[in-house]
């Protein structure tokens, strides 16, 4: 029963972020150009970001650097009861903090809403299809892409788990990556 309740959640959320992304595009290119700007001033990496959540509220699920106004936010998602843990019995949860601040002292949310916790199931069934974990993935990316990894989102290809990677490059320009959770 919770198999098929699981990759119900993962068919209609994806289905919702396809047809939302269409009119978010044109948005989204403008608030990059902005984060790639500001992504360098980050005193923390995505991987320190993970790991300090990690200590204490489970295995990362997502994360990403995020604009709120002018400010560089370091955002992780997890689940504090581990990837062992369908979402139903799980807290899923966001860390989100100012990544410029000499210490990354981020506000918890539990998702509560239907938006977050759709996108946050989905996210931890993908990473519960695989051994890595989201700082594996990250190592992987840092491996075949120099620059500093900025979004780790897992997503649904061609009918596998993989996760989105974000590479900003030296020169400022974004690289996108696919990891194969497989």
């Amino acid at each position: 029963m919770y198999r098929n309740l699981g990759r119900q959640i993962v068919v209609v959320t994806a289905a919702a972020l396809v047809l939302g992304g269409a009119t978010a595009g044109a948005r989204q290119h403008a608030d990059d150009k902005q984060l790639l700007s500001k992504v360098s001033a980050s005193r923390h990496t995505l991987a320190d970001g993970i790991r300090q959540a990690e200590k204490t509220d489970g295995p990362a699920i997502s994360a990403k650097f995020e604009m709120e106004g002018d400010q560089l936010m370091l955002s992780v998602y997890t689940a504090k009861q581990g990837r062992d843990h369908d979402a139903e019995h799980n807290t899923l949860m966001e860390l989100n903090g100012p990544a410029s601040d000499a210490t990354w002292a981020p506000k918890t949310e539990v998702f509560g809403d239907k938006e977050h916790l759709a996108r946050s199931a989905m996210q931890l069934t993908l990473m519960q299809l695989s051994r890595m974990s989201l700082s594996d993935v990250i190592k992987k990316a840092e491996a075949q892409q120099s620059g500093t990894v900025y979004s780790a989102i897992p997503a649904v290809q061609e009918g596998r788990p993989v996760v989105n990677v974000l590479v900003a490059t030296r020169d400022g320009q974004s690289k996108h990556l696919t990891i194969d959770l497989k």
